[in-house]
């Protein structure tokens, strides 16, 4: 059975799913992995923000998208949009074999994005984790700025969704 995707409703195994992949991001990276708070998980849980990708009923990654910014707009030097949608805490299975996982949570993101009406995706992520940057910039994500304030470091990025398939 392949991926199948739902809205999450139980915030536990998909804040242990963020987690584990931080701690894998971190490894990668060298840099720390970043606090994840479970009240946060609960909100966008709550909110059916948080998609699921399961396999044999088993959470193999997730990806939070919806219009609710996952940080503000005015710290960033993104490009103006109507309707933007935020996606955040992609996060995968560290030990799932397949390399394009995180590449389809974000194709299912944008999707999701384009079929509520939205006219761009923005994302932010840590500037340390290349190959999570790359990924972006490889589905059509423009880096917007950098902001670096102490231990926060964070590239902003935009994806334009009008015109797109």
């Amino acid at each position: 059975m392949g991926l199948i995707w739902r809205t999450a409703d139980d915030p536990l195994p998909v804040h242990a799913l963020v987690e584990a992949s931080d701690r894998a991001a971190a490894l990668r990276s060298g840099t720390p992995p970043p606090r994840r708070r479970q009240a946060s998980t609960r909100f966008l849980v709550s909110r059916g923000l948080v998609r699921l990708g399961t396999e044999d009923g088993v959470p193999v990654v997730t990806v939070t998208a919806g219009p609710l910014p996952s940080f503000d707009p005015a710290e960033s030097t993104l490009p103006a949009a109507e309707r933007p949608w935020y996606m955040q805490r992609l996060a995968v299975a560290p030990a799932h074999p397949d390399p394009l996982l995180g590449v389809r949570a974000v194709r299912h993101a944008m999707s999701l994005a384009a079929g509520a009406g939205a006219d761009a995706l923005r994302a932010e992520a840590n500037p340390d984790l290349s190959d999570v940057l790359e990924m972006l910039c490889s589905l059509g994500f423009a880096r917007h700025g950098t902001v670096d304030t102490g231990p926060l470091r964070r590239a902003f990025l935009q994806l334009p969704l009008r015109g797109r398939p």
